[in-house]
């Protein structure tokens, strides 16, 4: 293997001395190292340990070479600056690419939007991208625009239509278009906007091939000299900070920095701490494993002790219930808190999950497993026995419990089932709860599952997210602090307005429930359709979604289902398969029902779906999550390509996973009978046309696309996952 200069490993294709590499699409190539199965690839960032791979360079008959490098990155979106004109959506940044293709060949660059009306660009939008290959000295925006940019560059190219471009250098100079800018092409059937530029031209500004250049973009409306959007985050836009654009990307995928939306290709899996496994009995506290009200003894060294079977199933994260010191019970024993969602101190760690010393010992082992820690910590309340409900009693609100669930005044200031609700709007409560967020975040986590988000006052989120996105970049090292929230609410707007306010993602309820609906109920496809066409025009971020079938407050998906585990296939088909972050509830991968044991049929919440891990409770299904979860680490496509659309009807919903490096087409049969249906291909797919094999990663079934159509036999209850055949 070839390293290159700058330690990365040089490449992932083996090449026979004898042959050449042929590039039929510009982006056909990929940088993603062959045979890996991690999940934290955001930009193709898909290694790990360098150090330890050119420590093991071995040579060989075989040559390797460094590919030219190929990135697509994908933005917030509904965050453009709104000028009210109907082309919003035009101007809407929601993905930028680039690749090298070969050294004779023009570097590629596509630059995506949320909805490109055709003609926009006749009036509506002019996109900028200003390259920077290390020697940039200019800041000011090209062409007069209002702003700045926090980093320099070299080379400004402004399309403003598919005829008309400027080329500018750093010296103010306007340059050949000609001779720079080829194959300009606003395409409102793709939504993008694709061009070509001259490498000579960057080689004459100091970029070598199979190196990275910095690159921003931004888009205008003709005539209105101020950035319409930009590829910074919602809440650094230049119209939030002063007018200065911040955010670059390397061209080379490697040379850009861990980001928040690197968690767009990475999955979670829910340990309900107490439940999961019971490590260390030495810590076992009125623990009654017959009670499904009691303790059951799970604890931090069961969690350590299953972290190499976490990995196996292809998790990238755990989220973790809170550990924060808990109220044992409320009003008698029966009542216990094994949840940990009542806390009686937020800077200690629960008896009867070990120690402080422990709970380090747990995220550093998860990290040496290249396993991330997402911890959960309850922030609307704290426990009637928290000695502040005593001392501070001016912390908390006192209009009862919530009656109404969907007033939000209710919602942000009454109790849940009696817990003393904090009164975040109260400056010292806030700096109370945000030193606690900070002290865990000392403790090495990545991340915060955020409980009960609706119930605290609004204002709260906005604060709090951002000082936390700022502590983790700037003392931790860590831009990509992952902050995902719980918003009990069957509403995409509802959910979504927690996302606009820098919370980088939120669990999809509102497919959570039309998946149970559909699928375990036997409703309509076009229903469940609807709600992710939904959620993806609505989300600021879809791929930041966490997509869940159940978790520990609501009924377990198989025996929602009646115990059907084709339905129960079909539901992990759809939940590993569509742009949002698979999280998964403990036992959901051996097919764990809510089941009671007798005498237990009323005890728990809800319908006992908090039962103990049932380790290899079924074989066949734990197969086929491995299945979808290696399937996943391994597509670019289907970890961050964009989502389209391409067939519905009641029974049957087909989509496509589109990525620059591939392509994946889904078809779902949700029918108790056998399906066929042709399927039409999009002007999306680039890679997947006439006369492409398409293989069924479930099956091995093959299928070749004729006349733009894809022919699919489908099974009851089942589905087809087609990639090109290799």
């Amino acid at each position: 293997m070839k390293i290159n200069s700058t330690g990365m490993p040089a490449g992932n294709l083996t090449i026979d001395k004898s042959k050449t590499v042929k590039e039929e699409n510009p982006f056909n190539v990929s940088d993603k190292l062959a045979g890996s199965s991690s999940g934290d690839s955001g930009l193709m960032k898909d290694l790990k340990n360098l150090s330890e791979l050119s420590k093991n360079v071995k040579t060989s008959g075989e040559t390797f070479v460094d590919l030219p490098k190929t990135i697509y990155f994908k933005t917030t979106q509904n965050d453009q600056y709104s000028l009210g004109d109907g082309f919003d959506g035009s101007r809407d940044i929601v993905a930028v690419g680039s690749h090298e293709g070969a050294p004779a060949e023009p570097y590629h660059f596509i630059v995506k939007f949320r909805e490109l009306k055709p003609d926009s660009e006749l009036g509506n939008l002019d996109t900028y991208l200003l390259l920077d290959m290390g020697n940039g000295t200019k800041t000011e925006l090209p062409d007069g625009i209002k702003g700045k940019t926090e980093k320099p560059w070299q080379l400004a190219i402004a399309a403003y239509d598919n005829k008309n471009v400027n080329v500018y250098d750093d010296k103010g100079a306007t340059l050949d278009k000609n001779k720079i800018v080829k194959n300009v092409k606003y395409d409102s059937a793709k939504s993008n906007l694709e061009f070509d530029v001259d490498k000579g031209a960057l080689r004459e500004r100091g970029w070598q091939d199979l190196k990275g250049m910095d690159m921003q973009v931004f888009t205008t409306k003709d005539f209105v000299k101020q950035p319409a959007d930009t590829i910074d985050r919602a809440p650094d836009k230049p119209w939030a900070k002063g007018g200065t654009m911040s955010r670059q990307l390397n061209t080379n995928p490697y040379e850009n920095p861990d980001k928040i939306e690197d968690w767009g290709g990475k999955d979670i899996y829910f340990v309900f701490t107490d439940r999961f496994s019971d490590g260390d009995t030495t810590n076992n506290i009125n623990v009654d494993k017959k009670d499904l009200g009691k303790f059951h003894g799970g604890d931090l060294q069961g969690v350590i002790d299953k972290l190499d079977y976490i990995k196996d199933l292809g998790m990238s994260s755990i989220w973790l219930s809170p550990t924060m010191e808990n109220q044992d019970f409320f009003v008698n024993e029966n009542n216990a808190g094994y949840h940990y969602y009542w806390p009686v101190d937020m800077f200690k760690v629960d008896k009867h999950l070990g120690d402080m010393n422990k709970f380090e010992e747990m995220i550093s082992k998860a990290h040496e497993k290249g396993i991330e820690v997402l911890l959960d910590i309850p922030l609307n309340h704290l426990a009637w026995e928290h000695p502040l409900k005593k001392d501070k009693p001016e912390w908390f609100h006192n209009i009862g419990d919530v009656q109404n669930w969907d007033d939000p005044y209710e919602a942000e200031n009454g109790s849940i089932f009696g817990l003393p609700d904090l009164a975040q709007e109260k400056p010292e409560v806030y700096d109370y709860l945000l030193n606690a967020a900070k002290f865990w975040m000392d403790k090495g986590v990545d991340g915060f599952r955020l409980d009960a988000v609706k119930n605290i006052h609004f204002p709260f989120w906005s604060k709090f997210d951002q000082e936390v996105h700022q502590y983790a970049t700037e003392k931790l090292g860590k831009p990509d602090f992952y902050l995902i929230g719980e918003c009990f609410d069957g509403r995409v707007d509802k959910v979504n307005d927690y996302q606009r306010e820098d919370m980088d993602g939120l669990f999809a309820y509102p497919e959570k429930f039309v998946t149970h609906e559909v699928i375990a109920h036997d409703g309509s496809m076009k229903k469940l359709a609807a709600v992710v066409d939904e959620g993806n025009k609505k989300y600021q971020s879809p791929d930041l979604m966490g997509g869940f079938i159940d978790n520990h407050d609501t009924e377990r998906f198989l025996s929602a289902c009646g115990g059907n585990k084709d339905k129960f296939k079909l539901a992990l088909d759809f939940l590993f398969t569509i742009n949002r972050i698979p999280t998964i509830y403990y036992g959901t991968e051996v097919a764990m029902d809510a089941t009671p044991a007798p005498g237990q049929e009323n005890v728990g919440w809800p319908a006992t779906s908090r039962k103990d891990m049932e380790w290899g409770k079924d074989p066949d299904m734990l197969k086929h999550f491995t299945k979808l979860s290696n399937m996943r680490n391994n597509s670019e496509a289907l970890k961050h390509g964009d989502f389209k659309e391409m067939w519905v009807d009641d029974q049957v919903y087909a989509y496509g996973r589109n990525h620059p490096l591939e392509e994946g087409i889904v078809v779902l049969n949700n029918g108790y009978d056998g399906q066929q249906r042709d399927i039409p291909l999009t002007p999306e797919n680039r890679l997947i046309k006439d006369g492409t094999k398409l293989v069924d990663s479930l099956t091995g079934e093959k299928v070749t696309v004729q006349n733009g159509k894809i022919h699919v036999n489908l099974p009851a209850k089942g589905a087809r996952i087609y990639f090109p055949e290799i």
